[in-house]
């Protein structure tokens, strides 16, 4: 049986700025995963759905990248910008 990739749950973690539970979900799955191929043999099985279910969990990291990287450019310009702010309040005193 093939584990249902944690899609919504994970977007949803991003959503909610929960990196931690987002992580956490895709090592839960990717646990998962490694537990159920172990007992599959793929002399007498098809590899395309598990070929395809490794391309949405790495697309689906790299979601999660992205939006941390996001973050992360976000706080960055605030932090320029309050480091602006507070240089004009200075020049203006």
């Amino acid at each position: 049986m093939i584990p249902v990739l944690p899609v919504d749950e994970v977007r949803a973690a991003i959503a909610g700025d929960a990196w931690e539970r987002a992580t956490a979900l895709l090592q839960a799955h990717d646990r998962a995963v490694v537990a159920a191929v172990s007992a599959v043999d793929f002399s007498t099985q098809p590899q395309a759905p598990w070929r395809a279910l490794l391309a949405a969990q790495q697309a689906l990291a790299a979601e999660v990248q992205a939006a941390r990287d996001e973050v992360g450019r976000t706080l960055d310009k605030l932090g320029q910008d309050q480091r602006g702010a507070r240089a004009w309040a200075r020049a203006l005193a």
